[in-house]
């Protein structure tokens, strides 16, 4: 079924029978059928169920926790509802951010911009936790509205999220190896883009496509490369390209002048400076030692 509208707090309470208890936030229970089973939202998600009933997230990797699964949204994404499920569904509006610090914090939980196949897999344990905190926040919301309603309900908005970043650095950890096949992928995409020359005439891939090339989501794939490598997709593309003018230095007899138009530096003074800053020597002598 086609979403007709965008969905407020409100009109998912609605949608689901929910009694509103604060018009910014709200956690639905999804044993509860939806009237529509496609909903964008003005508002971040975050839907917690042992199964979720969104196409495209597939099934956990061989090593991936599956007692539970985690799916992240934020304002104006679609998520599918189809069919009640065993979960529960947190909504919260950017509104009910302003003047907190939670509102500062929120780009640094970079989840909320992952694709729905690189959704969160839990363990018990953690979905036991992460039922504990949907538990204190659906607590703050039956207390009622009063002065300290904003604060208190960020504060434990914030304890939820901070605990799905651990969870997430565990989930890289444990996918180390399908990352590092990522990661060598995505490498040899690079690198024949490089050696081609099309960074002379089409300048450096963007961080969307070396995603591309990654087969994961923008948001993902910066992760993914900060995690295995300690770099921004941006400083991979700079590191793999300063890699590819190494390698060219000591199998081509190619100058130097003709190695940096071809990898798309703006002069072969500018590279020069650039490589020896990094490599400590100039790209002359790299070539003869």
């Amino acid at each position: 079924m086609k979403d007709r509208e965008t969905s407020t707090v409100c009109r998912c309470n609605s949608l689901f029978g929910e009694r509103t208890l604060h018009p910014l936030a709200s956690v639905i229970d999804l044993r509860k059928p939806c009237h529509e089973h496609r909903l964008r939202l003005d508002c971040y998600a975050v839907m917690l169920a042992d199964s979720l009933p969104c196409g495209g997230c597939g099934e956990p990797c061989s090593c991936d926790y599956a007692d539970a699964a985690v799916l992240f949204a934020p304002p104006g994404r679609h998520i599918e509802t189809e069919g009640p499920t065993d979960g529960r569904l947190l909504l919260f509006h950017p509104d009910l951010l302003c003047l907190e610090e939670l509102s500062r914090k929120m780009p640094s939980y970079t989840f909320f911009e992952y694709g729905k196949d690189e959704i969160l897999r839990l363990s018990l344990r953690e979905k036991r936790q992460a039922e504990r905190c949907i538990d204190f926040i659906d607590e703050e919301l039956r207390w009622g509205i009063d002065r300290f309603s904003h604060t208190l309900l960020c504060n434990k908005i914030e304890l939820l999220l901070n605990y799905c970043l651990r969870y997430y650095a565990r989930q890289f950890i444990l996918r180390h190896d399908m990352s590092l096949d990522d990661i060598q992928r995505l490498t040899a995409r690079l690198d024949e883009y490089l050696l081609s020359g099309r960074a002379a005439t089409e300048g450096l891939p963007r961080p969307a496509l070396v995603a591309q090339w990654a087969g994961h989501s923008k948001a993902y794939t910066q992760d993914m490369l900060r995690t295995e490598t300690g770099h921004t997709a941006a400083e991979y593309v700079e590191k793999r390209r300063l890699d590819v003018a190494k390698q060219m230095l000591i199998g081509t007899p190619a100058p130097v002048g003709e190695i940096a138009a071809k990898l798309g530096y703006p002069s072969a003074a500018a590279f020069s400076r650039l490589f020896e800053r990094c490599a400590g020597c100039s790209p002359a002598d790299y070539r003869r030692h």
